[in-house]
């Protein structure tokens, strides 16, 4: 399979060496060495159908490229819900402030509804209260959890106000409002949908109201 490649680094992972020798043996081999590999990755993505498994084969910091690359490949295999769930998982982790906040709601609001609440499971609540943890100012992200206390974990990882300064948020939702409930193995998580967060009335959660 020929994929668009354009502005893929091909990264190595971490123990891989990335500088150069002296001596000029030691990098004409290393040199070498860097080109077999890369080969082997693009002879590794060809072999593949499927755009998820093409796109897991990279490294991490590659991957957010290869799918916008290949979006349509992603969407004929039906695969472009689950691998938007995958990136957002790694690169904009649960309740962080990390990533571009419109370029997360652009495609999780592109994402086909049944498809991606497929792949959690069942929503279990007909409404509840969930909560973030996160820096302040950032209470409009995606990921919530009815779990109070995890929420407080996450804001309590930028509570130096150095760091930015954490806090807890507070919304009521409704089941309409989940696109997926996610139970990982430490966490309940809940991806809101994008329209509905961009107007809810978020709050500062205050202990003992």
């Amino acid at each position: 399979m020929k994929w668009n490649l354009d502005n893929i680094g091909f990264l190595h992972q971490p123990d891989i060496f990335t500088g150069t020798f002296d001596i000029a043996k030691m990098q004409a081999r290393h040199e070498q060495q860097m080109c077999e590999k890369l080969e082997g990755m693009k002879a590794d993505l060809e072999r593949q159908a499927d755009p998820l498994a093409a796109m897991k084969t990279l490294n991490v910091r590659d991957q957010f490229q290869f799918f916008l690359n290949n979006e349509g490949a992603f969407r004929a295999a039906e695969r472009f819900e689950e691998a938007v769930l995958a990136l957002y998982g790694r690169l904009n982790a649960p309740f962080a402030s990390g990533g571009d906040p419109a370029v997360w709601n652009g495609l999780f609001a592109a994402c086909d509804p049944t498809r991606l609440c497929r792949l959690g499971l069942p929503v279990s609540f007909s409404a509840v209260t969930v909560y973030r943890g996160s820096l302040s100012g950032f209470q409009r992200g995606l990921s919530w959890t009815p779990e109070r206390q995890r929420a407080e974990g996450f804001a309590e990882r930028w509570h130096d106000p150095s760091q930015g300064g954490g806090e807890v948020f507070e919304v009521d939702i409704s089941r309409v409002n989940v696109l997926v409930y996610l139970q990982h193995r430490h966490e309940t998580e809940v991806i809101l949908a994008p329209e509905f967060i961009g107007s809810a009335a978020i709050r500062p959660f205050l202990p003992g109201r």
